[in-house]
């Protein structure tokens, strides 16, 4: 049964991999910012994935190596929120890519390694509308005009 599971996760990972070596052109690209934040970021409005194995979830196919990880998309990616540790790393594309590897969550400032991956969080888009600040913990409730 061990060695099925494996099977199967080296099938996934060469299959994510032949996706990479088709789709590294115009659409493949690494991302235009990353930052950091602290706590755990809202993922409202994009697809979550917890806990982080490689598969396919809906549009998107990831491959985890160790601490870090890579997908493909049939939908573009315009950011991506890696969970781990106490903070997130948010990982934006301008304008949306199909794929990008070498995603990590936040080092770990004891031991100078990436946290292990919590989870993901994908939002998809054309590129053209930014996404929701992930900071921002409710999104669609605006803060009130003080001058009103």
């Amino acid at each position: 049964m061990v060695k099925l599971a494996r099977l199967a996760a080296i099938g996934v990972f060469a299959a994510v991999l032949a996706l990479f070596g088709g789709t590294l052109s115009a659409s493949a690209g690494h991302w235009t910012s990353v930052t950091q934040v602290g706590g755990n970021p809202a993922c409202e409005g994009g697809l979550k994935i917890e806990p982080v194995t490689s598969g396919t979830y809906g549009p998107v196919t990831i491959a985890v190596s160790g601490s870090s990880f890579g997908f493909s998309s049939t939908e573009p990616v315009v950011e991506v929120i890696v969970k781990g540790g106490p903070n997130a790393n948010v990982y934006t594309y301008d304008p949306g890519v199909l794929s990008d590897s070498g995603l990590t969550a936040p080092l770990n400032p004891k031991n100078d390694r990436p946290y292990g991956l919590s989870h993901l969080c994908f939002f998809f888009g054309d590129g053209k509308t930014p996404p929701d600040d992930p900071k921002d913990p409710d999104p669609k409730d605006p803060e009130p005009d003080p001058g009103k």
